[in-house]
């Protein structure tokens, strides 16, 4: 139950960092949303091996 919540948070802060990177002229708006994804699949599948070798 919390994993999702927290899942929802991180995005959120990465939304709002990606929003400051696009005003600052850092990077474009349509690269925001796939490094957000990008940046959750590969933290989400790293956090779920690390629950499993700890639950072993």
């Amino acid at each position: 139950m919390l994993k999702p919540a927290i899942l929802a948070l991180i995005r959120q802060i990465l939304t709002v960092a990606g929003t400051a990177l696009v005003a600052k002229g850092y990077i474009d708006a349509s690269q925001v949303e796939p490094v957000i994804g990008a940046i959750l699949t590969i933290g989400s599948a790293v956090w779920s091996v690390a629950d499993k070798r700890g639950n072993a």
